[in-house]
Parts: C-alpha cells; sequence; structure tokens
C-alpha cells in the first residue's frame, strides 16, 4: 500500500511540473497562478499546497532538481590534466545535450525566449566553468597561457551556452553526437577553419 501512495505522490508532482514549464514557456513565470497550474495538472489547489509551498517553492525546487541531476552526470565526465582539453570539452557538451534531451520541455522553458529563467542560466552557466576550470592539476597546463584563464574560461562557458540555446531553440537539428563534436572543432580550429573557409593572407 505504501508503494502505491509513493507511486500516486510521484505523478502527482510530475503532472505540476509538467504544466508549470508548459504554463511558462505560454505566458511567462511572472504571469502563472496557482490556480492555472492546478487547472493544466487536472488537480485542485488543496493538491498543489501538499507539495509546494507557492510558487518560488515550485520553480526553486525545479531548478535544483534538474540542476543537481545535471551537476552529478557532468562531474562523472572523464578528467584530463588540461582544464581545457578538447576532449573534455566534447564530453561535457554530450553530457549537457543528453540530459536535456531528457527533459525538454524543462530547459526550453528556463533558457528560451523572453520568458527564460536568468537564475537558472547563471546556475548552470557555474556548473559547466567549475568542471573545466577544476579537473586536473591546477598547477599543470596553465602557468604558459597566453591569455588571462578567467577571460579564457568565460569565452568558453559562453560559446558553450550559446551552441545550447541554439539547439535547443531549433529543436535538436543536430544529434548530440554531431552537435558536441562540431562544437569541439569550432573551439580547437576556430569558426573559420572548422567550416571549410579558407582565410587569406
Amino acid at each position: 500500500m505504501h508503494k502505491k501512495t509513493d507511486l500516486r505522490i510521484l505523478r502527482t508532482k510530475q503532472s505540476i511540473r509538467k504544466a508549470f514549464y508548459e504554463l511558462i514557456q505560454e505566458k511567462g513565470y511572472e504571469s502563472i497562478t496557482i490556480q492555472d497550474i492546478a487547472d493544466r495538472a487536472i488537480i485542485n489547489r488543496n493538491t498543489f499546497y501538499l507539495h509546494y509551498q507557492n510558487k518560488p517553492d515550485l520553480l526553486e525546487t525545479c531548478i535544483n532538481e534538474l540542476l543537481s541531476e545535471l551537476k552529478d552526470a557532468v562531474v562523472l565526465c572523464p578528467v584530463s590534466m588540461n582544464p581545457f582539453s578538447i576532449s573534455i570539452l566534447e564530453t561535457v557538451m554530450k553530457t549537457v545535450l543528453e540530459h536535456i534531451s531528457c527533459n525538454k520541455t524543462f530547459y526550453y522553458a528556463m533558457l528560451i525566449e523572453e520568458n527564460r529563467i536568468y537564475q537558472f542560466r547563471a546556475k548552470m552557466e557555474n556548473i559547466i566553468k567549475d568542471k573545466l576550470n577544476g579537473v586536473g592539476d591546477p598547477s599543470q597546463g596553465q602557468s604558459h597561457l597566453a591569455i588571462s584563464k578567467e577571460l579564457l574560461l568565460e569565452y568558453l562557458v559562453s560559446a558553450f551556452m550559446g551552441v545550447v540555446n541554439w539547439w535547443i531553440k531549433n529543436d535538436q537539428p543536430l544529434s548530440v553526437e554531431e552537435a558536441s563534436s562540431q562544437f569541439s572543432r569550432i573551439v580547437s580550429y576556430g569558426h573559420l577553419k572548422a567550416a571549410g573557409i579558407l582565410v587569406e593572407e
């Protein structure tokens, strides 16, 4: 009996979150009411309050749980003595896109268009930055950098998130593997050479 009750609670929470994500896309977070969520999830308001205190609590719970899953997956990516290794960038991108594929509605609601949740993007960027900045031995491979390490990290994370946003917004036009591979080639060779454009001196 206990297992059946747990399953029912899980399904209710999933319905609430699905409704929440859809409504963010349609009308924006600020415009959503608890009644909107309840109506879309086909529950009553009292059922909503059994699981969440209010709308901010629901948002924070959704963000924290999904980003915790993402962080756990990214942490498991292989490490390298070189924190800016092309293979690391490709592997992390592949891991992130795979996670997005399993949670498309959530990521679209959080990252795309005028209804996006800015705090979500900032937290996601920090996960990527921490991975790139934290792998390997901090004393290895960085003393010879010809540019600021902080600037390099900002550039890589911005490019990374730009690809992620493009991939989500355009309904995953490339496979996870191809998008990850092309991203690593752009970073490795520069955008013109990666695109096969001959640059005259």
